[in-house]
């Protein structure tokens, strides 16, 4: 039985708790368009976790677009992900104020938003490993019948181990007919696909084009069309072609360009039809890259020895 079944019979309400006092509140270190973050710690268990309140007027404003279809909440779907790369939920519960609250595994480390902004070392020598992570967490979230709408490095995080940690699951819907009706068009502008914003029937390859202009990111700093601040300037990724990445990284493997510029397409038939699909040529592209660079490595070493002799 699936979760969107199971949440057909009547929800238990959620225990209530005066979140100052099971919490001591250390300090914002995030803000959603529905939610703000804490870092929190538990008071009886005195670890390090991350307190999500959920706007209960915004929240309950985008739960009413679906109104009779039951739909899972927010918590309901987090509490159900268990993935090395998508943070862990580990209670949901409401405050005093009536205000949803999830309790999350604290992520000590950086936006990828950050890094994608800096594009310092860091960045260059483990993008292509971040791509992968980012996309077997979204292959993982398909596989339960999701559509996450609203992909992007504002909504991942990067450990001090460089693992990927996929975050905010408020705009998730089921990838059922009901859900992928034209009209919901929700998400972060620069990242919506084609479909989306022409309000037509939509499935999980909208999360690929979002997960495809993520990667031209990464490696480029840039969107593949100029910033949108507006809807009407997003129309551009329906006007105009996306600026090819060759043009932008000279220097990035042919298949990994390859690779995100299928992403990219207009049309989602053209586009990989599965995350798993996409992914699985990063990773071919990745062990061909390592392979070439301890091969390097080798001779390398090789010269050094016959140079000493």
């Amino acid at each position: 039985m699936s979760l969107l079944d199971k949440k057909r019979t009547k929800r238990k309400p959620l225990k209530q708790f005066d979140i100052t006092k099971r919490f001591n509140m250390m300090g914002r270190v995030g803000q959603g368009s529905m939610s703000k973050v804490w870092k929190a710690e538990d008071v009886k268990s005195h670890k390090r976790v991350a307190v999500k309140v959920l706007d209960k007027e915004k929240t309950n404003r985008f739960e009413t677009r679906f109104a009779g279809l039951n739909k899972p909440t927010e918590g309901e779907i987090a509490l159900s992900l268990i993935h090395p790369n998508i943070v862990k939920t580990l209670e949901v519960a409401r405050t005093t104020d009536d205000e949803t609250f999830l309790v999350m595994e604290y992520i000590d480390g950086s936006g990828l938003s950050l890094l994608v902004d800096l594009q310092g070392d860091r960045m260059k020598r483990h993008r292509l490993k971040f791509m992968i992570q980012i996309g077997d967490a979204l292959s993982y979230l398909h596989e339960l019948g999701w559509i996450h709408r609203d992909l992007c490095p504002r909504n991942v995080l990067v450990n001090e181990d460089n693992q990927i940690k996929l975050i905010d699951f408020g705009l998730v819907v089921p990838n059922t007919a009901d859900f992928c009706k034209p009209g919901n068009r929700t998400g972060t502008a620069n990242y919506m696909a084609p479909e989306l914003i022409l309000r037509r029937p939509t499935d999980q390859r909208l999360d690929i084009f979002s997960y495809a202009v993520s990667c031209f990111e990464m490696y480029t700093k840039r969107y593949p069309w100029d910033a949108a601040m507006t809807l009407d300037a997003v129309m551009q990724h329906i006007n105009q072609p996306p600026l090819e990445i060759t043009k932008v990284e000279p220097k990035i493997d042919k298949q990994i360009a390859e690779t995100i510029m299928k992403g990219l397409e207009r049309n989602p038939d053209n586009r990989w039809q599965t995350v798993a699909e996409m992914v699985r040529q990063l990773r071919q592209a990745e062990a061909r890259l390592v392979k070439t660079s301890l091969a390097v490595m080798a001779r390398s070493k090789a010269a050094g020895s016959n140079k000493q002799k």
